[in-house]
């Protein structure tokens, strides 16, 4: 098992320029944080990395590309709560293969 705690990755995206991000996790869950500290997610209908904020425990896109400033009031260092953590790296089934 490999893990990431802050490395610095660049990334595509669809509608924007790459960006550069930090990347905290392992095979099973990762998550990402601009590199002032605030919560990252990629918003797939912006084709962007946005800002994000907690809603339920889980990481929601505040729909304010990482290449803008912070929305005023959001939090830096940001996590998603350990269910949600855990629900997103619990293993996924397998499809069948060839017989």
């Amino acid at each position: 098992m490999t893990a990431v705690f802050g490395e610095r990755c660049t990334l595509g995206q669809a509608n924007g320029p790459e960006v550069e991000v930090r990347v905290f996790g392992d095979e099973h869950h990762a998550r990402y944080e601009t590199l002032d500290g605030y919560a990252a997610v990629y918003d797939e209908q912006r084709g962007l990395f946005c800002y994000a904020r907690l809603e339920q425990g889980r990481f929601v896109s505040t729909g304010v590309p990482i290449t803008e400033p912070a929305p005023p009031g959001l939090t830096p260092h940001l996590e998603e709560s350990p269910e949600v953590r855990a629900a997103r790296a619990a293993p996924r089934p397998r499809g069948r293969g060839p017989a």
